[in-house]
Order: C-alpha cells, then structure tokens, then sequence
C-alpha cells in the first residue's frame, strides 16, 4: 500500500464540471414523472355507471352472445382462402355486425345511455343513435 492512502491524505475523485452536467442531465431525464413531458393523448372519457336494471344486462349479455358468434362464424369462413378471394365484403360485413352489437350491448347495459351512445367508436352507429327522431314512433313523442 502507499504511503498516502495510510496516512488518509488522499483526496476523493471527484469528476470534471462537464462530467457532472451530464451525470446531472440524465439523473433528470431518469428521474421519472417529476421531470415528464405532458401526455401527447387526452385522458379517455369516464365510463358511463351500469344499468341497475336486470334486464338491460340480460339483453346486453345476449348481445355479446350474437357478438361472439358471429366473430367464431367469420373466423370459419376466413379459413377457406377461395371464400375469402370471392366474399372479401361480404366477410367484412360480419366483423362491423359483431362490432354492432357489442357497441349496442355496452349501451344496453349502461345506466346513461346517451352517454355511453357518446363513447362509440364507429361513427355510423354513433352517428345513427345520436340524430334526433324524424318524427314520433308509434305515434308517442320519443323520449331522450
């Protein structure tokens, strides 16, 4: 051993001033959310409360049912290559029915409906149970 290190009179390291901005720089860029930028998505719309209502679950849940079913059927008919050539449209038009209904169920199930008609992601079908009646059906004014 040395001398110096013996009689304590060595002095730590300590690194350069550039050094230590970068040690710095990235401690900050580590340092989590305190040093985050603002997110670059807007944080998604609360879910609408369920219905307490047994049968808007009910009907929901059979929904989801003919949802599911006609996803296994589609992914039957997209096994057969020819099929697929032939129906391209056809098959497409099962996967937007299946995302119908499930659309339909969360809405079904929903104790606000208009609010859960708001969060729908296929534009059509928002589209279509957001427009205001033509005219009353069944002759009774439409209630919202």
């Amino acid at each position: 051993m040395s001398r110096a290190y013996e009689s304590g009179s060595v002095v730590p390291f300590a690194p350069p001033s550039h050094q230590r901005r970068v040690d710095a720089a990235q401690e900050a860029i580590r340092g989590g959310p305190t040093s985050a930028r603002p997110s670059l998505f807007r944080a998604p719309p609360p879910k609408p409360q369920l219905s307490r209502k047994a049968l808007d679950h009910r009907i929901a849940e059979e929904l989801d049912y003919v949802a599911r079913q006609l996803e296994r059927l589609g992914g039957i008919l997209t096994e057969d290559s020819i099929l697929v050539l032939r129906h391209a449209g056809p098959l497409q038009s099962i996967d937007l029915m299946k995302q119908t209904l499930g659309h339909l169920a969360r809405v079904v199930a929903a104790e606000d409906k208009q609010a859960a008609a708001g969060l729908i992601s296929l534009p059509s079908l928002k589209a279509k149970l957001q427009r205001k009646p033509l005219r009353p059906v069944g002759g009774q004014d439409p209630t919202p």
